[in-house]
């Protein structure tokens, strides 16, 4: 069981930071005051960074120029002058060591004071992490085809029909924990999640686990609209617990039912992402997707936009992107997301990513979003070098079901993506 959407490898490592790759991209949360910065005085922008802290950080205000900045306490107080509502927050995350090569992240957030007042981001935690050792004891036996047991992070072990005995090292700290009985072929069978456990120690209080009859999942069935001919659909089903736990529902290739959680595991605040799209598999690899944030498992049907073709930009270090779409036409909540990833050396290579979120409202009907040039700040990333391979995407997104907690609603995107040489 796996604790990501892997949807694209490079978007679990360079999109974290601004919420994925389909989906929410901005992580505002509302117009929370002076929206528009009209009347006479300055709107202030709130832009709040959680988990790492980034290296470096700029701020630009309507047309002017990227400025280096400071934090203050994780965040950052942006004065927008009166009759002024564009502004950008730029940041560049600390490497990830463990990723070879190593990854350095930088991200571009462009938006307007009509997009709200309170934004955030986040960086990957590079620490590494502290391991104590747990144990737990559990029992399957209600569960006839029960063949293996599986521990979250902790362990896979034979189902015997009778007590299986667990220990071993996970990472310290207070937090949920799932444990999954799976059949011969992997199929996810039951499921239990343990609350607010802490590490080291014995979970579950130091009592046995005991699967029931009602910790079984049930088969439900996945149908789509309006999927493009010559597309094949993927799914990924992931549950969140309302403690910040997440695992993915294993789908184990199926597109037409995914395993529900059994009533028993629900607690307010838990939630389901379903994570639909369909790929053309040709070169440009025109990709279309839903994703939908929703408290209810049951039958789900997901309707994808119509495709976008985009051969992609010019090949420059700091491209251009066109984004002339009419798909999300009239919709609210649209961005425009570029993005660029190459390596760079020999021997010991590095892995640099700049990714640029701009909204509907700060492109103003533009159509265009431009990888902006920051070397010239300390701190930011230096272009691509000539003769490097830059690997591009480019996508449209619509909808952000991450302005409720717990996350609720349906996002939708197009992409392309491809690959060239930096002349």
């Amino acid at each position: 069981m796996s604790a990501s959407i892997p949807r694209l490898l490079f978007c679990v490592v360079l999109m974290a930071s601004l919420a994925g790759c389909g989906g929410s991209s901005g992580g505002s949360t509302g117009c929370v005051s002076n929206c528009g910065g009209g009347g006479g005085t300055p709107t202030t922008v709130t832009y709040t960074f959680t988990g790492a802290m980034p290296t470096a950080v700029a701020t630009k205000i309507g047309t002017g120029a990227y400025t280096q900045a400071t934090l203050a306490s994780g965040k950052l107080s942006i004065s927008v002058p009166s009759g002024t509502s564009n502004f950008a927050v730029a940041y560049v995350c600390p490497a990830l060591p463990w990723f070879v090569p190593p990854f350095t992240n930088e991200y571009v957030y462009q938006a307007s004071t009509l997009d709200g007042t309170s934004f955030g981001g986040s960086c990957t935690n590079t620490a590494s992490p502290q391991y104590g050792t747990a144990t737990v004891q559990v029992n399957t036996s209600a569960i006839p085809a029960a063949h293996m047991v599986t521990v979250q992070d902790l362990d896979v072990m034979g189902a015997s029909g009778g007590t299986i005995d667990f220990s071993g090292p996970m990472t310290v700290g207070t937090y949920d924990v799932f444990i999954f009985a799976q059949d011969i072929d992997d199929n996810l069978l039951a499921l239990k999640i343990l609350r607010s456990q802490t590490i080291p120690g014995a979970l579950n209080g130091g009592n046995l686990v005991t699967f029931q009859t009602s910790d079984e999942t049930t088969q439900q069935a996945v149908t789509y609209s309006n999927l493009p001919s010559g597309f094949s659909p993927g799914l990924t089903v992931l549950y969140e617990t309302a403690g910040g736990a997440s695992t993915t529902l294993d789908v184990l290739g199926s597109t037409t039912q995914y395993p529900a959680m059994p009533v028993s595991a629900y607690q307010s605040g838990d939630y389901y992402l379903f994570a639909a799209d369909a790929n053309s598999g040709n070169s440009g690899n025109e990709v279309v997707g839903v994703e939908k944030y929703t408290s209810s498992g049951g039958a789900q049907n997901f309707t994808f936009p119509a495709p976008w073709a985009y051969s992609g930009p010019t090949a420059t270090a700091l491209p251009t992107f066109n984004f002339g779409y009419s798909g999300f036409s009239g919709m609210s909540s649209v961005s425009s997301v570029a993005t660029i990833q190459w390596n760079q050396g020999t021997g010991s290579p590095t892995s640099s990513g700049i990714k640029v979120v701009a909204t509907a409202n700060y492109q103003n009907g533009a159509t265009t979003v431009t990888i902006p040039d920051l070397s010239g700040l300390a701190g930011f990333l230096a272009p691509a070098p000539s003769g490097s391979w830059i690997q591009w995407y480019a996508e449209i997104e619509q909808g952000d079901p991450g302005v409720s907690t717990p996350p609720s609603g349906t996002s939708q995107y197009v992409e392309n993506n491809g690959l060239y040489q930096v002349p």
